[in-house]
């Protein structure tokens, strides 16, 4: 399914890219949203209405890939210069919209959402992994990267476990998470397990893609 094409150009869409995962012929770029991408946030919502989306099986934060996708974007519409608040996008080959994951930072960092188009696996693992490496390179200060799985099935709960995600046994509830002291340890684990080639840009470097983004979702 396509959105058609949209005019980015003013303002430019200047996400940061974050990394690069290729497998085989495929390759994700995930983008972190921020201040300078709230026009492009306004015209992602507009340009969705009426789309019909994949669905995913896994989902995480929502009853539908549109309500996340929605989340995801208004919160991009409204994160400030140093917000703390994430907002990551996958990015198929420069021009495909694959994935969004909606991470919150309040003490814990706790995804609201996560989706992918068309239960695409190396999508969803891919946002995981960038997410985690995120948290790991911006944030000292927090307990614990929790994923909302404790209404979901124990095939979910399964299919993050592989990442490196546990649940203490002094916890009530039922979601699965990376404590702070353990994220060292599990994100090379959790990129083995990607089973991909992973390529961390590190100098962060703003990247406008407005004249060559097919906007499709």
């Amino acid at each position: 399914m396509q959105i058609q094409q949209q005019n980015f150009n003013s303002p430019a869409f200047q996400a940061i890219k974050l990394n690069t995962i290729t497998k085989g012929a495929r390759r994700i770029d995930i983008y972190s949203l921020g201040e300078q991408d709230r026009f492009f946030a306004e015209k992602m919502l507009n340009a969705a209405k009426g789309q019909v989306f994949p669905a995913d099986s896994k989902i995480l934060g929502g009853e539908t890939v549109r309500e996340v996708f929605d989340s995801a974007f208004k919160t991009a519409g409204r994160l400030g210069k140093y917000a703390h608040d994430r907002v990551l996008l996958a990015v198929e080959n420069g021009k495909k919209i694959t994935g969004v994951i909606e991470v919150k930072n309040g003490g814990d960092m706790y995804v609201k959402g996560l989706a992918v188009w068309n239960n695409d696996a190396l999508t969803r693992d891919s946002l995981v992994v960038s997410a985690l490496k995120d948290t790991h390179d911006r944030w000292s200060n927090f307990c614990a990267f929790i994923i909302p799985t404790a209404e979901q099935p124990s095939s979910v709960k399964t299919y993050f476990r592989r990442l490196g995600f546990r649940t203490p046994r002094e916890f009530g509830n039922k979601n699965l998470m990376v404590d702070a002291d353990r994220l060292d340890d599990t994100i090379p684990a959790a990129e083995k397990a990607l089973q991909a080639d992973i390529k961390e840009n590190t100098v962060h470097r703003f990247v406008n893609l407005s004249k060559k983004f097919d906007v499709e979702v």
